[in-house]
């Protein structure tokens, strides 16, 4: 338990070290539009996310290649992970979410081992704000 606390607090840590707080804000735009991406598409089939990927990406200038294989990828996780064919697309909807927040803490000069160290106090601290049902 201290050291999913200390990994928090690292996380936090690093996000008040380095960012602004003006990307703090998008980092909270990135958040909500997932969580209203979700609540438009509860139950996403592929084909809803493959349009939601595509037109994400192609907004952002990427490359039809590009998003091909990035959906292709996220399927192929999807199943290493042993995701049903019907949890898929769910995934690969939050992969987009996971995708975009470590874009931005890239863009914003984040080293690959603080993103991980953030990604994993956020995964935490997601599941501890999550009702144990006991």
């Amino acid at each position: 338990m201290a050291q999913k606390q200390d990994v928090k607090n690292r996380a936090k840590d690093i996000l008040e070290e380095t960012l602004d707080r003006e990307a703090a804000i998008v980092l909270a735009r990135i958040s909500e539009e997932m969580q209203m991406m979700f609540q438009a598409h509860p139950d996403p089939t592929r084909e809803d996310v493959v349009k939601i990927v595509t037109a994400y990406f192609l907004e952002k200038g990427k490359s039809e290649p590009f998003i091909d294989d990035w959906i292709t990828t996220s399927e192929e996780y999807g199943r290493a992970r042993g995701l049903s064919k019907k949890d898929q697309p769910g995934a690969m909807l939050s992969d987009l979410g996971v995708f975009r927040f470590m874009n931005f803490l890239k863009d914003k000069g984040l080293t690959d081992d603080q993103i991980t160290i953030v990604l994993t106090g956020a995964v935490q601290q997601a599941a501890s704000d999550i009702p144990s049902g006991h």
